[in-house]
């Protein structure tokens, strides 16, 4: 074997390996020139046994290749340190956006004799020209860095990118080892970013726009569900899905078309001033099976946002998200980002206030969380930090998972940052709980929630933060949401033969250790706990009303029985704790 590529992250909370595209683009191409080559995806103890068992066998690899972002290159340092130490005679390469940051100190300490900055599909094979076939030279390869005979670092003039992406395969899935458990589609249908945000290598350094195009798009979609049908959510991973509305709106006429054939619905990403500029894209996505939609928020202070260059304002924040939930799409995400440029208290008091109004404009739609500014290699706030307020902690990225600040400014430092972050986010959650125990949610969205989240893998803070976290609210929904279970007022003529269940056992919420039975800080009568108790899933409702009147009114004495087990019956379904099943 010439090449293993591995993609490998150490375990984070919350973190799932995911498909590297490019990765698997660069698999192809050298199979096709007659490379032997595997590509491995997991977190780190995986990674490193593969490697180990892979070294073992007399077929082992000549060159490893990491694929290194922001989020693992301190684990691309340990882990290429122990391969080298165990394995000195492997070749080991780099490629990944976090390869633009790396130095001459970065290739020493780890042995890696060559990294690919930027696209590499035409760098790989010349690189492996160069160190399986003995062909060429460093100096020749452009889009490279490597270091000379003095150890010094040699950067080559950049590469231009590939124009045409159709001459480039699509991605295989069937050769991703983690993406064989997953009803999932990546589908990425172009590169490069025109907006130039200030935080982002991508805007900042590849603002050239390039697709594949619409007719290519939809013949790789249709093959990946010929080859496994199963297949019932396409995630999109463009930055901006919306750039063209044009080539948008032409998406969604094809896609509407593969979904008389296929039940699957699709996720993409936009930027605020795209759909407030084109509207009809909102609702076109949504016919055509949108259900999730992010847009890169950033901030709520206009003057930060003009820092981030992010060509948008609050205002039409907050016009675009009125105008997706008027347009039918179920899921609005969009991230906060803290200790950015100039920030102050005040400019995240603007961002709480912006995403409170929203929460108040789309409950159980939109949803965000804060994040800390994360500062990525060659950007123009990276770059020259001082120009923005800012101070970067650079000595702190090894140690960081996302989960700490890398940066500080005027009035906020690292203390200040970690707290306000922190605090922040449990606002949220509180008001997202108050938001709903307050009955805003409309059911129609939050049985959205939990039949999306079911049958199509959609995944909601609201139902992460909130519902999920209510034991007896997630079984009612998670039943509701089934379509087996139904409201009284919805039996119709169905209702004394409807079967009653409770949503949730008994015994794990009930506490009869008092004078009266309790459930959470519900007190219940004799009545409500004898009528709970046959609420069994095995008897109808004209059961459970007559067992109790021999349990409650053995004598029938009480001439306002029904009318009483009637309200306590109608009183315990508004708590959630029953629903009723069709004969």
């Amino acid at each position: 074997m010439e090449l293993l590529l591995i993609k490998s992250h150490r375990y984070v909370s919350g973190y799932i390996p995911g498909s590297n595209l490019g990765m698997n683009i660069l698999t192809q191409l050298l199979t096709k020139k007659g490379y032997e080559v595997q590509m491995f995806q997991g977190y780190a103890k995986e990674a490193l046994n593969y490697v180990n068992g892979l070294m073992s066998k007399e077929d082992k690899p000549k060159i490893v290749g990491f694929y290194c972002d922001f989020n693992n290159v301190h684990w691309v340092k340990t882990f290429s340190q122990e391969v080298k130490k165990r394995f000195p005679e492997v070749i080991l390469l780099a490629g990944g956006p976090q390869t633009a940051g790396m130095d001459a100190d970065f290739l020493k300490e780890t042995s890696i004799e060559a990294a690919c900055i930027g696209e590499g599909e035409e760098t790989i094979l010349e690189l492996m020209d160069f160190f399986i076939e003995n062909k060429g030279a460093l100096k020749d390869i452009q889009g490279i860095i490597y270091l000379d005979e003095k150890d010094e670092l040699v950067e080559t003039p950049a590469r231009k990118p590939p124009e045409e992406l159709d001459d480039i395969p699509w991605p295989d899935i069937t050769l991703t080892n983690d993406y064989k458990y997953y009803q999932l589609l990546p589908i990425l249908t172009g590169r490069g970013c025109p907006f130039g945000c200030t935080f982002c290598y991508e805007g900042a350094n590849a603002k050239r726009v390039r697709r594949h195009s619409v007719p290519s798009l939809m013949t790789e979609i249709r093959d990946n569900f010929r080859r496994d049908p199963a297949i019932n959510y396409i995630n999109f991973l463009d930055d901006t899905f919306t750039l063209d509305h044009k080539r948008v709106n032409q998406i969604c006429k094809e896609i509407k078309d593969i979904r008389k054939d296929y039940d699957f619905v699709w996720f993409a990403s936009a930027h605020i001033s795209t759909i407030d500029k084109h509207r009809e894209m909102a609702k076109n996505m949504a016919d055509a099976g949108l259900k999730k939609i992010f847009f890169g928020l950033e901030s709520g202070s206009d003057e930060v946002l003009k820092s981030y260059n992010k060509k948008i304002n609050k205002k039409m924040v907050v016009n675009v998200i009125d105008h997706c939930v008027e347009s039918g799409i179920h899921g609005i995400s969009g991230n906060i980002i803290i200790g950015g440029p100039h920030e102050t208290r005040e400019t995240i008091k603007e961002s709480e206030n912006l995403i409170m109004e929203l929460l108040y404009r789309a409950p159980g739609q939109f949803e965000t969380a804060y994040f800390s500014f994360l500062p990525y290699p060659k950007t123009p706030i990276t770059l020259n930090p001082e120009k923005f307020g800012m101070e970067l902690y650079n000595d702190c990225i090894d140690c960081c998972n996302e989960d700490m600040p890398l940066s500080r400014t005027k009035e906020l430092d690292f203390t200040d940052l970690m707290n306000i972050r922190l605090q922040a986010n449990k606002r949220l959650q509180n008001e997202m709980r108050r938001i709903y125990f307050d009955g805003k949610i409309p059911e129609a969205v939050i049985l959205d929630s939990y039949r999306l989240g079911r049958q199509y893998g959609v995944f909601t803070r609201w139902n992460d933060y909130v519902y999920k976290n209510i034991p007896i609210d997630d079984a009612y929904w998670k039943m509701r949401a089934s379509d087996d279970y139904f409201l009284n007022v919805q039996l119709g003529s169905h209702e004394e033969d409807a079967i009653v269940h409770r949503t949730f056992e008994l015994w794990l919420y009930t506490d009869v250790s008092g004078e009266k039975p309790k459930i959470f800080d519900e007190t219940l009568d004799e009545t409500d706990y004898t009528l709970l108790k046959l609420c069994n899933g095995r008897l109808s409702k004209k059961d459970v009303l007559q067992e109790g009147r021999k349990n409650l009114d053995p004598q029938g004495k009480n001439p306002d029985f029904y009318a009483q087990a009637h309200r306590s019956l109608n009183k315990m379904e508004g708590n959630k704790w029953i629903l009723y099943r069709k004969p």
